[in-house]
């Protein structure tokens, strides 16, 4: 397999899109603009245009009505955008949120990246929305890969008129690494509201994404940009307040802590960390768990997203049928979290960019010790090098070292091999393959891991193919196995037609099915998901159904939910899953879904429900419920998840966001509240409220812990 890959690549590497758009960017003095959305300073008369767009969304292809425009130019310090969104129906513009870093699928919004080392495999990602929210993440591996808690140091202003939006930014070379070449790759991309349209500047095409990297148009004119010295510091000071259950004080206490980090070369940052804090971390989403296997958590903490996606290694996930988090040789949520206690992160080490074609994650961290749960102190490291051998071929490594829960050695050593075209078939082809291996001093055992996924999007079609496994000795200290000893094998395939309609957008039809066997290849779970039917209209209204088509052969009796255990043996059943969404775009919308049918040797019904109300761009509102009712012979059980969001935005720096959730399974109900208020990018403040409580078996509530946290960054940066 990675031979066949290295022969394609060698005959892939030319450039697919030599006929990209290109535009050349004009140095103009400093110091002669300033940012109020009205684009009326003269440096905006000599920038350079960009207007030739062209639709995505619901045709591919047309000219863009109504238009935009990109006027761009840059100092010898900063990069200057400013751009201007016609709109003839300001009434049915969709400005639902203003906060810093939301998702921003419904909203009038504006999109952009660069490429700034024109490697057709990395970027850094911005938008916008009418409303006023900021975003950035970082992308990698041509799109596969999204950064998304990634902040830079940049700046907007965005203002809605009686016929169009205009958004004027200003990006300081200092946030962004770049090399000296003159070309940086750039695409732009809006999605209108009033109809749901997408136009694009590059690659107008919905094989692609505004996130496809390589497809990305040329901007010229980027030589002698200037970096700065590249020296940030970031301390933090903060306050804690704590009380048990009893609400018997355990008193307040301070702390410092930060990061110091320098860009050694444009290219290559080196940090230092200590006393690292996750105070302002959202919390966990809660998942109601009907299997026999451990769920998956995403990270979270901005310390560790930092520069994720050169760290990443193994499973890709995205669009393979059956998401990602089953077999992670490397999982940050490992570090500084044991059985989801807080570990203290004393301090740390970081090096992480680009050496030539040498990309570098390194990271070394010395964990405290916990006595309370028997967690020792621990030395942790991680290195990750990648080398790009052109177009995007890439080959790497992974190692690492250390187990946080004991005081054992534990070390992996892996390789992988990455590549994606667009010139081999019709469409962005993505081929990754991984090995890796582990010893584990703890259970004297050795063991390994091996992975390979492909994929191919089109206009209309999705095909997806997964393959991986891991021994049952494989033991990766920093790594997450969700189902070690076993094998998983999945597919995916999606056709999603247009029809020529004014009333429905397309439809979809999709098969997924999904193996899971033991090391020889005999079976012990599957799951094949049947999509037999699926519309969408131009609205944003969708109805799906679904057929899955279950089988489980436990080897020992298990408890599925309620004390009901489900015996050893082997299993099959069916189930119908119907889903009905109204459109985002709505101020008041709602999701419904509903299943039934059989369920181990019993049945099932699932049912859930959600409300969204955003009736304008400071306040969100929902409300989510899922409920699962099983008949088995051992016992009936109902689970039940309440989950209750509540956001407002007091301006794009300012918002306040709580979440409230329940479960039946755990008899507790969960409070955080964050108070986040940007005063610049970079400085930082937060209040954050962590709260509960529980019902004991006699049916009386009483209060869990509570925690109060008060926390201050404050960035410099020369």
């Amino acid at each position: 397999m990675i031979a066949l890959a290295l022969a394609l690549a060698w005959a892939a590497l030319q450039d697919p899109l030599a006929d990209r758009p290109r535009a050349h960017v004009p140095t103009l003095a400093e110091g002669t603009v300033t940012l109020d959305a009205r684009l009326d300073e003269a440096p905006w008369r000599a920038a350079a245009v960009l207007d030739a767009f062209r639709t995505v969304e619901p045709e591919e292809g047309l000219d863009v009505e109504p238009p935009w425009e990109v006027r761009i130019f840059r100092t010898d310090s900063a990069l200057y955008l400013g751009m201007t969104f016609w709109e003839p129906e300001p009434d049915r513009m969709v400005l639902q949120n203003m906060r810093r870093d939301a998702f921003l699928d419904p909203d009038d919004r504006v999109e952009f990246l660069f490429d700034t080392f024109r490697d057709g495999r990395t970027a850094y990602f911005f938008q916008l929305s009418a409303a006023g929210s900021r975003g950035d993440a970082l992308v990698g591996d041509n799109g596969r890969r999204f950064n998304k808690p990634w902040n830079g140091f940049w700046e907007a202003e965005i203002a809605v008129f009686d016929d169009r939006w205009v958004a004027e930014v200003r990006i300081p070379f200092a946030t962004l690494s770049f090399g000296e070449g003159d070309v940086w790759r750039a695409n732009f991309e809006r999605f209108r509201g009033a109809d749901r349209s997408i136009s694009r500047w590059s690659a107008p095409s919905r094989a692609f994404r505004v996130t496809s990297v390589r497809e990305a148009g040329d901007l010229t004119g980027f030589a002698e940009a200037r970096h700065g010295l590249g020296l940030e510091f970031r301390p933090y000071a903060k306050l804690r307040g704590s009380d048990g259950s009893d609400f018997e004080s355990d008193g307040l206490d301070a702390d410092l802590g930060g990061e110091i980090s320098w860009r050694l070369t444009p290219q290559l940052t080196a940090s230092v960390t200590f006393n690292t804090d996750f105070a302002e971390t959202e919390v966990d989403e809660r998942q109601v768990n009907l299997s026999r296997y451990p769920l998956f958590f995403p990270e979270k903490r901005d310390f560790f997203l930092q520069d994720s996606t050169l760290f990443q290694f193994g499973e890709q996930g995205g669009n393979f049928g059956s998401g990602g988090g089953n077999l992670l040789p490397y999982f940050s949520r490992r570090i500084g979290l044991v059985n989801e206690a807080e570990v203290p992160l004393e301090v740390g080490a970081r090096l992480a960019g680009r050496a030539g074609p040498l990309d570098v994650g390194f990271l070394g961290v010395h964990t405290g010790e916990v006595e309370e749960i028997g967690v020792p102190d621990a030395d942790l490291l991680v290195l990750r090098p990648a080398l790009r051998l052109g177009g995007d071929l890439a080959v790497g490594g992974l190692v690492t070292s250390g187990n946080p829960e004991a005081d054992a050695s534990n070390t992996v050593a892996g390789a992988d091999l990455r590549w994606s075209s667009t010139s081999l078939l019709p469409g962005n082809f993505t081929l990754s393959t991984f090995a890796v291996a582990s010893d584990d001093e703890s259970s004297d055992s050795r063991g390994g891991a091996f992975g390979v996924e492909a994929s191919l999007r089109t206009s209309d079609w999705q095909y997806g193919l997964r393959s991986l496994g891991a021994h049952e000795d494989f033991r990766p200290g920093l790594g997450f196995v969700r189902r070690p000893g076993e094998w998983l094998t999945t597919a995916n395939v999606e056709w999603q037609p247009r029809p020529f309609s004014d009333s429905v957008r397309r439809y979809g039809f999709a098969v997924n099915p999904t193996l899971w066997t033991d090391l020889g290849g005999e079976l012990i779970s599957s799951n094949v998901r049947l999509q037999p039917f699926q519309v969408e209209w131009h609205d944003g209204d969708q109805f799906t159904t679904e057929v899955l088509l279950d089988s489980d052969r436990p080897s020992a009796d298990f408890e599925i939910a309620g004390g009901v255990e489900v015996p050893a043996g082997s299993y099959a059943w069916e189930r119908l899953r119907l889903l009905y969404s109204w459109s985002d775009t709505r101020p008041l919308s709602a999701d419904l879904s509903a299943a039934a049918g059989s369920f181990y040797d019993g049945t099932l019904q699932t049912y859930g429900a959600a409300l969204n109300w955003r009736p304008n761009a400071s306040l969100r509102c929902s409300f989510a419920y899922e409920e699962n009712r099983g008949s088995l012979p051992d016992g009936d059980f109902v689970t039940r998840l309440e989950r209750l969001n509540f956001d407002y935005g007091f301006s794009p720096a300012l918002s306040w966001q709580n979440l409230v959730q329940a479960d039946n399974e755990s008899d507790t109900l969960g409070l955080q509240s964050r108070l986040h208020w940007v005063l610049e990018d970079g400085r930082e403040l937060f209040f954050v409220v962590e709260t509960g409580w529980e019902e004991t078996p006699l049916g009386v509530i009483q209060p869990l812990a509570r925690e109060l946290a008060l926390k201050l960054v404050w960035a410099v940066r020369f």
